[in-house]
């Protein structure tokens, strides 16, 4: 019967767990990991068989501009007969069918066989992942070009993709109709980086035309409305229950009054019918973006959206006040760039306007939307209800506190998986959030910390009380800002705080509590220090941050900013080493000093940028530093 290669299904799970036994215990996936896999529509994993027996398999995940090989691996017994080679040339020319530029993997920096052996398909080696896969478990990445992308002039231009012809498109100014089969096959449209694609099809179904407009658009890193997650959205069948509280707010809030039990809202290029629920209409149409759609509301005790569908031109009639809409909506700045300044890459800044204490305040978010502009960035505020528009930007800053189970770390993921520049990246969000992975790293790289230990229920409480002594300082492994951090003075107030503390993590940070007047706080940005501040502990409190002042209120302590030369050479050190086991991103690294030591307390994503205090030395240059940091990436992946 010979080879055959096919994409995987459930059923295969137990032959791949079978399979993930080829792997070290701590990179395998899981019988839920796999199956994620399987159903993602941004993964493909393919198996190979021989005479009708699976022997093999490649997981690949495919980016806007790149394709990953996550994995590939072939059962012991039937290694020797070149099935990875088939599957790795399988998924080569499949990214070429795609027009895909290039193809990344990672190895085990130790496996020098395996990487030879990716080097005999053209892989050439282009970095090394430190602690990749654990502590002093590197990486190599590896990168295999398929095409170089001509080096065209960057243009701005709105393109209308459409399947049949309408009278009324000669009508628009300062737009490209075209045809479906043209942008799907010119050349032009291929290079055409810049361009805006608004997919008028009249079909989104899996596999019609419609779809592939926009899964190539963002094959060929082309922004689209609707983008392929979009789409996807519109067919899911749960989408619409999981948009949010502050959304369900908003519905209940709209429609409350309304004694019906059913209305239909619909989105026409930014027009909203009916009229006086443009709000909410703009609202939802921000989470699914799309120039037509139609918003079907149900009451039962409340307001619910209970479905969501495209809309399309052959379905409406086209008067000339909605060829004036569609103009207007082309026109919107969200998607074209002014004539007067032409801006050369897009950033969005994640921001949650009503967090208490932003890394990022108004006035510095105002600084770097200048900075960003002086680099040649057209920037965007956008907020959690922007999801769906993360493929339209080049690059994504987050200025919210992050956290691993909220929406920040979801927009993280995403942006990464579709090519974009990431502060904070996904990594250094999982990292920093759990301070387990940094005690380990820090006692593996021999960075200086206070003495510490991680705890369980098991733990004897006479052994935290005797290694560390009163008094102590228990964290949750999730802790940040202040919050999750308990000082406890002796053993009578330990004991029922560890029970408090471990209903809700089943581990925890035990360190002795070093008091100091100050903390300092390092800036590190792709592993280089670019501020130091010293952090003050809020009056009459052992913390930066007091969030139970008296009255309820939140207090916070003074700064003093320094030029990272004039901060002690041996903490700006310490602080460097400390970043770099988290990786090359953006960092702000909290050191105390004791006895003339430094001791590194904790590393932190999204580190606060903030006006009158990071910038206070500095000014525009930190800011300017920091988009150099983004411009500097962007770069250097498109030369690659």
């Amino acid at each position: 019967m010979g080879d055959d290669i096919r994409f995987a299904t459930l059923s295969d799970i137990p032959f791949l767990l079978k399979l993930e036994e080829t792997f070290p215990e701590r990179r395998r996936f899981d019988k839920v990991a796999i199956a994620r896999s399987i159903n993602s529509p941004h993964q493909d994993v393919y198996i190979i068989a021989s005479n009708a027996i699976d022997v093999g398999s490649i997981t690949v995940w495919r980016y806007a501009k790149t394709w990953r090989v996550y994995s590939i691996a072939v059962l012991p017994d039937h290694r020797k007969h070149d099935y990875g080679r088939r599957l790795m040339h399988f998924v080569i020319s499949k990214a070429k069918e795609s027009e895909v530029a290039q193809i990344a993997l990672e190895a085990d920096a130790k496996e020098t066989r395996l990487i030879a052996w990716y080097e005999s398909f053209g892989f050439i080696k282009i970095g090394k992942l430190k602690d990749y896969y654990g502590p002093r478990e590197h990486a190599t990445k590896l990168l295999l070009v398929l095409k170089k992308t001509p080096n065209t002039l960057r243009f701005y231009t709105n393109v209308l993709v459409v399947d049949r012809p309408y009278p009324w498109l000669k009508d628009l100014k300062d737009v490209e109709a075209i045809t479906a089969e043209t942008f799907l096959n010119d050349e032009q449209y291929i290079t055409a980086k810049e361009s805006r694609v608004f997919n008028l099809c009249s079909s989104y179904d899996y596999q019609s035309i419609g779809y592939y407009v926009s899964l190539l658009s963002s094959a060929r890193g082309l922004r689209a409305t609707p983008n392929v997650a979009t789409i996807e959205d519109f067919f899911g069948e749960t989408i619409a229950s999981s948009i949010g509280d502050e959304i369900d707010d908003l519905i209940e809030k709209t429609l409350g009054h309304r004694r019906d039990k059913s209305l239909k809202l619909t989105a026409i290029f930014g027009r909203y019918s009916p009229k006086q629920y443009s709000r909410l209409g703009r609202a939802l149409n921000r989470l699914f973006d799309a120039p037509l759609v139609e918003f079907t509301f149900a009451k039962n005790r409340r307001w619910q959206l209970v479905n969501v569908r495209p809309l399309f031109i052959k379905d409406i009639e086209v008067t000339p006040s909605i060829v004036q809409a569609i103009s207007k909506y082309l026109d919107n700045k969200r998607f074209s760039i002014s004539g007067i300044k032409q801006y050369k890459y897009d950033m969005a800044i994640l921001v949650d306007p009503k967090e208490p204490a932003p890394p990022s305040g108004k006035t510095a978010l105002d600084r770097i939307i200048d900075a960003a502009e002086k680099m040649g960035f057209y920037t965007e505020l956008i907020t959690k209800e922007d999801y769906h528009r993360i493929p339209q930007f080049d690059a994504l800053f987050i200025r919210v506190t992050t956290n691993v189970n909220d929406y920040t770390y979801q927009f993280s993921r995403y942006a990464y998986a579709e090519g974009l520049v990431v502060i904070d990246d996904p990594w250094s969000i999982l990292k920093c959030a759990n301070k387990v992975y940094f005690h380990e790293a820090a006692r593996a790289e021999n960075i200086p910390t206070p003495k510490t230990m991680i705890i369980s229920n098991k733990t004897s409480i006479s052994d935290i009380a005797e290694q560390i002594g009163f008094p102590i300082i228990l964290k949750r492994p999730d802790s940040s800002s202040s919050q999750g951090v308990f000082k406890v003075n002796s053993l009578v107030e330990l004991k029922p705080k560890l029970k408090e503390l471990f209903r809700t993590s089943e581990l925890l940070i035990a360190q002795e509590c070093v008091i100091s007047p100050f903390d300092w706080r390092i800036g590190i940005l792709g592993g280089k220090p670019i501020y130091a501040c010293k952090y003050y502990m809020a009056k009459n409190h052992w913390q930066i941050y007091n969030w139970h002042a008296e009255g309820g209120r939140v207090t916070v302590g003074g700064v003093e900013t320094f030029l990272v030369e004039d901060a002690p050479k041996d903490v700006v050190n310490a602080a460097t080493k400390a970043a770099s086991v988290m990786g090359d991103g953006f960092y702000g690294v909290d050191v105390k000093v004791r006895d003339g030591r430094p001791l590194v307390i904790e590393v932190n994503d999204c580190p606060s940028i903030d006006h009158g205090w990071e910038d206070k030395v500095l000014g525009e240059k930190l800011y300017l530093m920091v988009i150099g940091y983004f411009l500097n990436k962007i770069t250097k992946a498109r030369q690659t």
